[in-house]
Parts: structure tokens; C-alpha cells; sequence
């Protein structure tokens, strides 16, 4: 399995020399270290592709370590339908150069020939792409040769590649936006890339491509002796361009016609269909209502279409952390039966498919379950996911999990451990936290809102308090009240700090007593500007890093506020924070304030309050004033309004590394007037390090 004949590695180093003019290259190791690339010493790992050969053996490209610098793609096979697999036969690893090798595809040619297609990248995207392929002539050998790869241009391979009935090669690829190019020095989420302190060194490279960004297809018309591109040939609708990972993937109707499947960056995908070799294709029409995920849609070899997707048909919801689905369609697309429930697990994402000749599908899937980094692998048919059709929740009868990975698990076990252990280097001075949404301009702004805001603030003396809502000229208004004490950070939603008719979510600070070492922005959607996961509105997070000067602390405040409209939408967004307060934090003390338009009794607070290191303040203060009344006002006295005690705004913190001493609902008028529809929140506490 590990030789490989001196002629070949000549080949190899003679092209990679010859490749380098024309794409940034990675000579394959055909004879990979056993021990160095075993996938239980990896940081992380995921199945990219599968692929079986016509007597059973499945492939699999596996990444390695993620997709920045650090990543790298293996190779490796089972003869027993994945209960065991080989050493990497194949190892493309360039992390010496700092170059990113993924977007892993496998596809078994009409000639019997197994073919792997990779991009390279500088760093995590450098706005352009290394399109490159591999093949090997005897795939189910005990010694498969593979040959020297050669270049195919830029882009980056999204799907597994079709041959029409004429005999024309498709390779669906895509050339992403340039709003994805990456920057490694960046923290944990990047900020928009125009922001001076994180832009990318290739943020005015490769301007022209920029016609060709979007979905489209490479061609052969030779079985793949050569290759022509046609990118960037579907270009509407808009959302297909600008998203981060548009993914397009093909399949072939009766008729002869080549449909495609797009990602679009909000919460739909896209078909279109050509008869012209991917020059030209018809206008894009709605293919289905989806996730914000990566998708699978595969034509089987009975002419059925199999899609594998996060959530259920019937839910008719863009994004609930429900699972992952099979379904299969006999008129390409217009109608769905069947939702074989592949995996219950909320973090279970990136499906790829692979059919068997004797008609097995098999599908392997990536999850991040708290701790763990797991890939699972299931072995199904038609008439499994037919059935399920009357029971959509059953599961599947084969399934099993394969390639744990060790390393990412204790990392991941090491990040929530730091955040549940007990601190115990106290500080001896408090300070008071808030929240508070002052809502945008109406109602009387300023005549009426500003004077009893500012009265509220000087009375109750926040230290430090995250808002939402406010426009920029009513932070100025405010500034021009308290700036002798307060600064403030914030994003504005629309992604321009210069915009003043969208609202921020700013985190103002008492300037004597904290000083800012870091901030950030983190977008409850699929691009920064843009709603997702069926929200109505753009939504963000603003973090920022405080030194406490009297006590010399460090703490994380992050603040933000949820989408009024979409349900699902505030789920997801109860996922990223606490990703995010795991990720940027990682066990340092944090406060979490939003408008979160999420009671008690709501999925997206318990998602946060059942967390293992996120609690409400509101149920752990030993002290708590006013919680009998809700925290939305409509400018209203209490004494007008029920008493339920239910709240959309709060305060949630790492109990680990904060103690509390008083929770308050603010619930005080100023000569009759408020400063705006909700009320505000504060706590007195004190941190740990």
C-alpha cells in the first residue's frame, strides 16, 4: 500500500515544478508517515467525499485539522463497508508553506477511474483558488497508484462531478466572493474584511475574476483529457454571488438536461439547467426551501433524487437544529417524500453521499457534539427511506460512528472544563452590569425619552452597560450627556459605522474604571449586512475584552440582540453565542446582555440556560427587585400592564468566574415619561481570574 515507483515520483516532482506558474501547488505524499497521519492524533476530522468502486471498496477524503493553514486532506478506503479503514494512501499536506489543501471530491469516472479534485489556498481563502485532479486508474488494487496531479484552474471544486448522456464531463465548482477572503491573524470570527485592523492581504487581488465569482461548471469533452471553465455563469440570484459558499451540485434529468443546486446565502437554494455544456443556463427558480447548511443531492442510479438536509419538510422552517434528514423525489424536485431521520443532533452537518452498485447508499456526516469530534457513517436504501415516509423521526438500521477523533475532544472537553471550574482569585471591588434596549427614534425622541434616560442612568450609575437599538444620532445625543464619564464600542447592523438609519449595539463603559484590550463583531448570519436563518432583520454580537483598573481583571462582555420575527432564527443565534462565549472567551469570566425577544418558556433562553457554563443572573442573584414585571414597558406604568414575570431581556453569565450580590428590573418613570419601551436590568457583582 506504501510503494510507489521511482518514475512516478519523478513525474510528480517534474510537474509540481511546472505547476507552480500555474496554481499554488502540493506534491502528494504516496508513502504518508502511519503514525503522523493516523486520524486519532488529528485535531479534527471530516469526511468531505465518499466514493465506492464498482466491487464495494468505499473511499473517503478526509480533512484533516480544519480548513486554515493548518488543514490538510488524507485518502484513505474500506473493504468492509467502513467497519474498518486503510492508513492514508495519500496525504496532500502543505502546512510547512502555509497553504490550505480542502473541498476533497471523489467521483468514480465512467471509465471506471477513481478522481480526486482539491483546491489549494493561502491561508483560510485567498479570493482565488487552486483547482487541481488526481486519478487513479486501479482504485480497488492493494496497491492503488495514483498519478501526478495536474491543474484545472482557479476555483474550487463543490460537488461531486456528472457525465451527461452524450458523454459531456461536468464538475460543478464555484470562484466565492470576495467578502471570504481570510485573514490568519484574525480572531476566533472574523470582522468584515474593510476593517483596517483584520483586512486580508489579497483584498484588492485578483479584481479580475470578479466577473466570474458565483456558481458554474468545468467541462470535458474528452473524458477529462482536458478541461474548460465556465464559471461564474449563474449569477442570479444575487444572494448566489455573494454568499460565502454558494456549493453548487449537479444532477442529470431524464431528458438529457443538467440541473444545478445552489447554496444561496440566505435560506433558500437555487435550480437552474442547461443544455449548452454550461455556458448558458435558464433562469433560477426556487428549489427548496433549506437550511443555511451544506446540502446533499445525488440522482441515484433507479433516476430517483436523493437529498440529504437539516430539518424536516413539514416544519417548513429555513434553520431548526432538529437533525439531519433523508429524502427522496421521483419528478426532480417538485415534490418530497419520505425524511429518514440520519441524526438528532443539533451540530450534525456537511452530508456527503455515495451509491453502491448494489444499490447501498451510503452517507457520511460531521458533528461537533460537546467534546467530541465525530463522523458517522450510514448504510441505507430507497426502500429504508421510503418507509420512513409514515415515521419521519425513526432512525436508520446501520448506522455507526466512525473516525472519532481524540485530540478535538479534549480540546473542546479542555475549553468547557476552564469555563465550569470554579475560580477562586476574587476581586474585592464590584461593579454594576446592564442591559438595556433603548429603542430606536420614535415615541418622542428626544423630547420626550432623552432627559428621563439620562436621569436613569446618572440615578442607577451603570458601570458598564450593553445597549440595543439606539441609531447613531441618539448614541451622540447621549454622548453629549455622559461623555465625560462613558465611551462606548459597537457595530452598526448594516456593517457601516458611518450608516444612521440602522440601529447599533453598542457597549458603553465608564472610562475611569475599564479599559478596552480587544473587540469584535460577530453576525447572526450567514454574511455580515445580510438576515439569515429566516430572520427579518440583520443581528449581531459585540464582544469586548475589559481590563478591570481597580481590580487589574480581565472579563468579556458580549452584547447584542435577537431577530424580532424569526423563531428559528433566535435559536441559531442561542447556538453562536454559546459558541462564541466558548470560543472567545475560553474560560475567562463573561456577561452575555441582549434583547433576546425570548422569554422563560422559549427554546433559545433554555438552549442558553441549559448550557453547562451559561446561567440567568436573574435565577442565581441571592437579591432580586422587580422580576414579578415583565421587561418590555410600551411605555406604560406597571400598574397598567399584568404581572407574569416573563422577560425578553437578560443578563447571562459564567457562574464559574462571577459572583452576584443584586439583580434589578428598573421599573421607574421620570415625571411620568421613560427612556424607552423596555426597562432596563442591572446587576452588582464581582469577578474572578
Amino acid at each position: 500500500m506504501k510503494k510507489i515507483s521511482i518514475l512516478l515520483l519523478s513525474i510528480m516532482a517534474a510537474f509540481a515544478a511546472y505547476a507552480g506558474e500555474v496554481g499554488l501547488k502540493v506534491t502528494p505524499n504516496l508513502s504518508p508517515d502511519a503514525t503522523k497521519y493516523a486520524m486519532a492524533k488529528q485535531a479534527s476530522t471530516q469526511i468531505t467525499a465518499l466514493e465506492t468502486t464498482v466491487k464495494g471498496r468505499l473511499w473517503a477524503s478526509v480533512l484533516c485539522n480544519g480548513d486554515g493553514a493548518e488543514g490538510f486532506l488524507s485518502l484513505v478506503y474500506s473493504d468492509s463497508q467502513g467497519k474498518n479503514w486503510s492508513d492514508a494512501v495519500v496525504v496532500l499536506d502543505a502546512c510547512a508553506d502555509k497553504l490550505a489543501v480542502r473541498n476533497g471530491i471523489l467521483w468514480l469516472s465512467p471509465k471506471g477511474e477513481l478522481w480526486l479534485f482539491y483546491s489549494v489556498f493561502d491561508g483560510y481563502y485567498d479570493g482565488r483558488g487552486s483547482l487541481w485532479a488526481m486519478i487513479c486508474k486501479n482504485p480497488e488494487a492493494a496497491q492503488p497508484l495514483w498519478e501526478a496531479p495536474h491543474y484545472l484552474g482557479v476555483g474550487v471544486a463543490t460537488g461531486r462531478p456528472m457525465a451527461d448522456k452524450q458523454g459531456v464531463w461536468y464538475l460543478p465548482s464555484a470562484l466565492w466572493g470576495r467578502d471570504v477572503m481570510y485573514y490568519d491573524k484574525a480572531p476566533f470570527i472574523a470582522n468584515r474584511w474593510d476593517t483596517p485592523r483584520f483586512a486580508s492581504p489579497y483584498a484588492g487581488s485578483y479584481l479580475e475574476l470578479d466577473s466570474k465569482r458565483g456558481a458554474g461548471v468545468y467541462i470535458s469533452t474528452d473524458e477529462g483529457k482536458t478541461w474548460s471553465e465556465n464559471l461564474g455563469a449563474v449569477k442570479c440570484p444575487n444572494e448566489v454571488i455573494k454568499a460565502r459558499y454558494n456549493n453548487p451540485q449537479l444532477f442529470c434529468y431524464d431528458d438529457g438536461k443538467v440541473g444545478m443546486v445552489v447554496r444561496a446565502s440566505g435560506t433558500a437554494w437555487s435550480y437552474v439547467a442547461t443544455t449548452s455544456n454550461g455556458k448558458e443556463w435558464s433562469a433560477v427558480e426556487r428549489f427548496v426551501s433549506a437550511p443555511d447548511q451544506n446540502f446533499a443531492v445525488h440522482r441515484l442510479a433507479d433516476g430517483k433524487l436523493l437529498m440529504v438536509r437539516n430539518g424536516r419538510f413539514d416544519h417548513h422552517l429555513h434553520w431548526l437544529p432538529e437533525g439531519l434528514f433523508a429524502y427522496l423525489s421521483e419528478d426532480c424536485g417538485q415534490s418530497w417524500y419520505g425524511g429518514l431521520r440520519l441524526a438528532s443532533d443539533v451540530a450534525t452537518i456537511n452530508p456527503v453521499v455515495a451509491e453502491a452498485k448494489d444499490g447501498s447508499i451510503y452517507i457520511a456526516m460531521h458533528s461537533e457534539p460537546e467534546a467530541k469530534c465525530e463522523n458517522s457513517l450510514v448504510i441505507t436504501s430507497v426502500a429504508e427511506i421510503d418507509a420512513a415516509n409514515a415515521d419521519p423521526m425513526n432512525s436508520p438500521s446501520n448506522k455507526r460512528v466512525v473516525l472519532t477523533v481524540g485530540n478535538a475532544g479534549e480540546g473542546a472537553a479542555a475549553l468547557t472544563k476552564v469555563l465550569t471550574t470554579p475560580k477562586t482569585d476574587w476581586a474585592s471591588e464590584p461593579f454594576r452590569l446592564a442591559t438595556y434596549n433603548i429603542q430606536y427614534p420614535i415615541m418622542g425622541w428626544p423630547e420626550k425619552r432623552l432627559e428621563p434616560l439620562i436621569a436613569l442612568l446618572k440615578e442607577y450609575d451603570f458601570d458598564i452597560f450593553g445597549a440595543q437599538e439606539p441609531y447613531l444620532h441618539q448614541i451622540e445625543d447621549m454622548m453629549r450627556h455622559i461623555g465625560d464619564e462613558y465611551a462606548w464600542v459597537g457595530t452598526n447592523v448594516t456593517g457601516d459605522n458611518s450608516d444612521r438609519t440602522h440601529h447599533f449595539n453598542p457597549i458603553f463603559y465608564r472610562k475611569s474604571r475599564f479599559e478596552v484590550l480587544d473587540f469584535d463583531t460577530v453576525w447572526l448570519t450567514d454574511e455580515a449586512g445580510v438576515p439569515g436563518y429566516g430572520a427579518r432583520s440583520c443581528r449581531l454580537f459585540v464582544w469586548a475584552k475589559f481590563l478591570d483598573k481597580k481590580s487589574n481583571k480581565v472579563f468579556y462582555h458580549f452584547n447584542g440582540h435577537y431577530d424580532h420575527r424569526g423563531i428559528e432564527a433566535r435559536v441559531v443565534a442561542s447556538y453562536i453565542v454559546l459558541d462564541m462565549v466558548r470560543k472567545v472567551a475560553k474560560g475567562m469570566p463573561a456577561f452575555v446582555t441582549a434583547d433576546y425577544n425570548s422569554d422563560e418558556k422559549s427554546r433559545p433562553y433554555k438552549v442558553l440556560q441549559e448550557s453547562p457554563f451559561l446561567e440567568d443572573t436573574m435565577t442565581d442573584s441571592p437579591v432580586t427587585v422587580n422580576r414579578e414585571y415583565q421587561s418590555i414597558s410600551g411605555y406604560k406604568p406597571v400598574t397598567t400592564r399584568a404581572v407574569n414575570g416573563m422577560h425578553i431581556d437578560h443578563v447571562f453569565y459564567t457562574p464559574n468566574s462571577i459572583k452576584l450580590s443584586h439583580w434589578e428590573l428598573i421599573v421607574k418613570d421620570y415625571n411620568g415619561y421613560w427612556g424607552s419601551d423596555h426597562h432596563p436590568i442591572f446587576v452588582d457583582c464581582v469577578i474572578a481570574n
